[in-house]
């Protein structure tokens, strides 16, 4: 019945593979060894499930399991087709409001008989078709707005030790690395729906009195996704920026949200209003990306840091993305091969000069352990 929760379960786990399998083959080593993928598709939402939910039993939003049927396909399709970059509620809810509003419109009834096979019997002596769906659009729209505000936040635990290189070749032949941001975790919310819905299938499930209507409460899983590319911005910059105008869509939303509750006609308008302005903020990042200039390519003098493993001799160096090793134990690097010499040389101390992104020169030392294998820790171009 949660095929958003298997499907996105299992592309997590195809974007680890590729990640280790790319890795090896480019790398020549499984540079990062943990599982980030699928921890931040499992943990990552709890927080902000817990928050949403609470918010939202607390107001009363109840939606329909047929939005949520609705929702689920186009979850699934979306994320088929384009991976993680249109799962996030503010497409998928949007989208998924619009084709609901479309079926009503157009009168569509939903045949359920040819999927009587898979689902339990109970389910086909259910009303689909809301009569209420312009009050389902209406809180659906406030649900996106409360979770894109409170996704933003999680953009700041996306650090730079889990964006992972892939090297690419920049106008004037340069290899150049680039950071490809493909966020997926699942949200369980809590939920609100009809009482008449729960009842056929468990009689002892607990129901809520609204007014003069029973409802029940529901975890329902939600795909949070985002999805973009950085190669030539700092990465923190980059992500403020994303943060800003996605907050500022969240308001957008609420704002919308209140003119839909006082005038309903203005629902679907408000709804394609937001997918159009979420289009214009993955367009204005790529915009900016092609004004910049790489930042991610070859250092003129030194060897440039393209990634840091967490829990490495490198990241107790404070070495980040776009850093410049200068020196390492008084001698000048000029190619991997004197890196590797000089790491050869001496697995007990490192001493490095290295310039910041910022243009800053920093001296930078640590031990080094038997347990740092990859030798430092990071990669270099």
């Amino acid at each position: 019945m949660q095929p958003v929760l298997i499907i996105g379960l299992a592309y997590a786990w195809f974007n680890r593979n590729k990640r280790v399998k790319y890795s090896r083959k480019q790398f020549r080593v499984n540079f990062n060894r943990s599982q980030f993928e699928l921890k931040d598709f499992l943990m990552k939402g709890l927080v902000p499930g817990i928050i949403i939910s609470a918010l939202s039993l607390i107001l009363g939003i109840p939606i329909t399991i047929y939005w949520y049927l609705i929702y689920q396909i186009v979850a699934v399709l979306l994320l088929l087709i384009g991976g993680s970059r249109f799962v996030h509620p503010i497409f998928t809810f949007s989208v998924s409001s619009i084709v609901m509003y479309i079926l009503e419109l157009l009168d569509i009834q939903v045949n359920m008989n040819k999927i009587r096979l898979v689902f339990p019997e109970e389910i086909f002596t259910l009303n689909y078709q809301s009569n209420v769906f312009t009050s389902v659009m209406i809180n659906t729209l406030l649900l996106s707005a409360i979770i894109l505000f409170v996704s933003t936040y999680t953009l700041n635990k996306n650090n730079e030790n889990k964006i992972f290189p892939v090297l690419g070749q920049s106008k004037r032949g340069k290899t150049i690395a680039q950071y490809t941001n493909k966020s997926l975790w699942v949200l369980p919310m809590a939920v609100v729906v009809p009482g008449e819905v729960i009842e056929p299938f468990a009689e002892w499930w607990p129901l809520l009195n609204i007014g003069n209507e029973k409802y029940a409460v529901l975890i329902l899983p939600i795909l949070v996704g985002l999805h973009f590319t950085i190669s030539t911005q700092l990465l923190n910059e980059a992500t403020e920026k994303l943060q800003t105008e996605f907050r500022m869509l969240s308001v957008l939303a609420l704002i919308g949200f209140i003119a839909s509750y006082l005038y309903p006609s203005l629902t679907i308008w408000v709804i394609g209003i937001l997918i159009v302005v979420g289009f214009i903020i993955l367009y204005r990042h790529r915009k900016r990306e092609n004004l910049w200039n790489f930042r991610y390519g070859p250092a003129d003098e030194g060897l440039r840091v393209i990634a840091v493993r967490p829990d490495s001799p490198a990241e107790r160096l404070n070495l980040s993305i776009g850093d410049v090793i200068m020196n390492i134990n008084d001698q000048r690097m000029e190619n991997k091969i004197t890196f590797d010499e000089v790491i050869a040389y001496n697995r007990s101390y490192i001493k490095m000069r290295i310039r910041r992104k910022d243009g800053e020169i920093v001296i930078a030392e640590t031990p080094l352990y038997d347990d740092d294998y990859n030798n430092l820790g990071l990669l270099i171009l």
